[in-house]
């Protein structure tokens, strides 16, 4: 095996791919056709493969050696590089890839004698975009080893050398159930380790981040809070560097537990440590956005923009990893959002159609330039829009919930039926979708279809106040109003935390025809809401002008339009009205 010490592929040093598998049928294939012309063996270490994983291996000449699992990745990988002959270590997983393009870079960098390890950049695929990092991949064989039973770091002799040299990661994208057991085996193996070194940072960092990626908000916060009280070193960038992972762990888990303004305290203070972190700076601006902040989100999410251009031109080494690397799409529809409700329609339409032109195959973005055409009453560029997301088949329940509404309002009550229908086949779990598709199905009299879809639903949510307010109408369609009246006043006498409810109940009252009761129910909303939507205010003006009272219902109906110039609802009934 030595003999490849002494082999130089024109005139380079060799190198010896290591990489340890199990059950990898889905990645290997891919991986290995793209460091198959970078290295002059591959060496594999399987540690108990029971699917096609080893037979991938053999049909790409690599050399697979059996070795047991025994809870340490830091052992197997160690392992693999017992087997290795070659002058250089390249270490990559089996959901990696090789740029092809960097290829000549690798081999241009081994010739030096400077230094005795290589830094990568592995670029992350994850679902909203790419994170980056880098670390030590490639590494002179016998001058390093690994050490930690997970996420382990590699420990070598001498000095490293920083390069853009790319490596491409799949595995934080896979399906709910493959992430779930990802989890389940690194968590284990991070409380063991957390056990035996308790003010370890580095070891605590990675299992916060296990914990935010099981949605354990809890014990993030628990772990979080710990975490940023250990002592670090300035000078350390290592542990800097961990610091900064929990401080975002710990925003995101204290900003899905309503804790915004510890959230924020917690950015705060980690971007005065590092004032140009591209993740901390996405966090800020995502915690203003749910503050309704917005010209402060704007100020972050922009600074994230200016930094990552620059970025983009001219990559710069940084240990400190960047979980927000790629993330220019979400950043400009955050921007978006932060536009329409400043009431910057114009702003907003262009940095929704900048996150679409940075990618094409997110149907969110599509949905949240729908909506603003829909609020414009821009309805056939909205209509347009839905088609060219359905055609391009990257449609979502989102995608056709709006279509349904679009159908709706003209009057297409079978296409909408049909558009609300297809929502709910790609996720049976919508209220929404549902809660329209059952009142169209009540308004075409096939009652018993409204009755089969709101089982389906209220299985899933037996005690979700909307449907039971469906449940009433379709007693009052069914000759019960006596039931549905007694429903509405022991909701209103229970006093309800969720003052939404108020209108379901609203539109019940209405869809009774007990006008004064749905004024009274409307208004007791409006009391309790901060942001008065116009439509609620038609409704109630509409209400007026069915008991015959047309001086409320016009006032009612130009303090709607006040609110939005382009409320239907208002601009239909007023004009009625005057006539």
């Amino acid at each position: 095996m030595r003999e490849y010490q002494a082999k130089h592929y024109n005139g380079r040093p060799t190198i010896s791919a290591c990489m340890i598998v199990k059950n990898e049928e889905k990645f290997l294939a891919q991986c290995l056709q793209s460091i198959r012309s970078a290295v002059d063996e591959i060496v594999i270490v399987d540690t108990g493969s029971t699917d096609r994983t080893v037979d991938i291996a053999q049909s790409f000449g690599a050399k697979v050696y059996k070795h047991p699992w025994k809870n340490s990745f830091s052992e197997a990988r160690n392992h693999s590089l017992c087997y290795a002959a070659c002058d250089w270590i390249l270490q990559i997983d089996a959901d990696e890839a090789l740029e092809q393009a960097d290829i000549p870079l690798l081999h241009k960098l081994i010739t030096t004698d400077a230094c005795n390890a290589i830094f990568v950049a592995i670029y992350s695929e994850l679902p909203g975009g790419h994170a980056k990092h880098y670390f030590q991949r490639i590494f002179r064989r016998g001058k390093a080893h690994f050490e930690g039973i997970v996420h382990n770091q590699l420990i070598f002799e001498g000095k490293a050398l920083e390069s853009e040299i790319r490596f491409y990661h799949y595995g934080y994208n896979l399906s709910d159930r493959d992430m779930e057991n990802k989890y389940k085996r690194t968590g284990a193996l991070l409380r063991q380790q957390l056990a035996e070194n308790p003010n370890n940072i580095f070891i605590m960092a990675n299992l916060i981040r296990n914990y935010r990626n099981e949605h354990n908000f809890d014990k993030v916060i628990e772990l979080g809070e710990k975490g940023l009280n250990i002592s670090v070193s300035q000078t350390d960038l290592v542990s800097k560097n961990q610091r900064q992972r929990i401080s975002i762990d710990l925003a995101h888990a204290l900003l899905n537990t309503n804790q915004v303004d510890r959230a924020e305290e917690v950015c705060k203070e980690a971007l005065r440590e590092k004032p140009d972190s591209f993740d901390i700076l996405i966090v800020l601006g995502e915690i203003m956005l749910k503050k309704s902040a917005f010209n402060d989100a704007l100020h972050y999410l922009k600074k994230y923009l200016i930094l990552k251009e620059k970025e983009n031109k001219e990559p710069s080494f940084n240990v400190l990893s960047a979980d927000f690397y790629y993330y220019e799409p979400s950043t400009y529809n955050n921007i978006g959002e932060c536009y329409k409700h400043l009431g910057l329609i114009h702003e907003a339409e262009v940095a929704y159609k900048n996150a679409i032109k940075r990618n094409k195959k997110e149907p969110l973005y599509y949905s949240n330039l729908v909506n603003l055409y829909i609020c414009q009453n821009r309805l056939q560029e909205a209509q347009d829009l839905c088609f060219t997301v359905v055609k391009s088949g990257i449609a979502n329940h989102l995608t056709y919930l709006l279509l349904g509404k679009l159908c709706i309002t003209q009057g297409k009550t079978n296409d909408a039926i049909n558009a609300f229908q297809q929502s709910i086949q790609l996720d049976n779990k919508n209220i929404t979708a549902h809660t329209y598709l059952i009142n169209l199905l009540l308004q075409a009299n096939q009652l018993e279809e409204a009755k089969n879809v709101l089982a389906g639903i209220i299985s899933f949510y037996p005690d979700e106040l909307k449907l039971k307010c469906l449940t009433e109408k379709i007693h009052y369609k069914s000759g019960n109003k006596e039931s549905a009246i007694n429903f509405i006043q022991n909701i209103l006498t229970s006093n309800p935390s969720d003052r939404s409810v108020c209108l379901d109940l609203g539109d019940l009252c209405i869809e009774m025809e007990e006008y004064a009761k749905a004024i009274e129910v409307l208004e007791r909303y409006i009391t309790t809401t901060h942001n008065v939507e116009a439509v609620v205010i038609a409704s109630i003006a509409t209400c007026y002008a069915k008991l015959g009272k047309l001086e409320s219902a016009i006032f009612g109906f130009q303090t709607a339009l006040k609110l939005d110039p382009n409320c239907n609802c208002a601009l239909h009934n007023l004009a009625t009205l005057k006539n």
